[in-house]
């Protein structure tokens, strides 16, 4: 799928973005997969970050499993909306900040991160294509460093633990440069 499948439906008005994104927000609000799966195209393409390994899904299944394995990691996660959405120039697409939080009880599997008890807090912003009323595409950005501070995957700076990494990375660069 392309951006252009994406966007083929007629302009975004206000008065959708001002109904679709409350629904949007309701649907992550459930932690039921099947709400949020219904605002989304059978085909739907999801990239974020934290999708792991690859930072992208598609298709419905690969979104009801994703989320899955965000609420069992964090069972009370919540979102909010920053300021107001915004419609692209085009009106094309939907973008909006969010904010949100919740206590890391279970495992974030994959990648198998242990649960830290901890509430963590999430920052970012989604930007939203649609066909035929439903997202299509989703680009998230977010800050996946402060989230790995925060759970212990990523050590403080100047700690003996940022050292080590940064001795493996040194490695790690030797072998992925090119040979000659």
């Amino acid at each position: 799928m392309t951006d252009t499948d994406a966007s083929q439906r007629s302009a975004i008005t206000d008065d959708f973005g001002l109904q679709w994104v409350p629904r949007f927000l309701d649907g992550w609000r459930s932690h039921d997969p099947e709400q949020l799966a219904r605002l989304t195209t059978e085909d739907v393409r999801w990239e974020d970050p934290f999708i792991y390994p690859s930072g992208e899904l598609r298709g419905r299944q690969g979104l009801r499993d994703w989320v899955r394995s965000i609420w069992r990691a964090f069972p009370d996660l919540e979102f909010e909306i920053v300021g107001e959405p915004m419609i692209s120039l085009d009106r094309t697409r939907i973008a909006f900040e969010w904010a949100g939080q919740g206590r890391m009880t279970g495992a974030l599997a994959p990648p198998g991160f242990a649960p830290t008890r901890a509430v963590v807090a999430f920052r970012g912003v989604d930007i939203h294509a649609f066909r035929d009323d439903l997202v299509a595409q989703v680009v998230t950005i977010t800050d996946v460093a402060a989230v790995a501070h925060q759970i212990g995957a990523m050590p403080p700076a100047g700690s003996a633990g940022e050292k080590l990494g940064v001795k493996v990375q040194h490695l790690m660069a030797r072998r992925l440069r090119p040979k000659g």
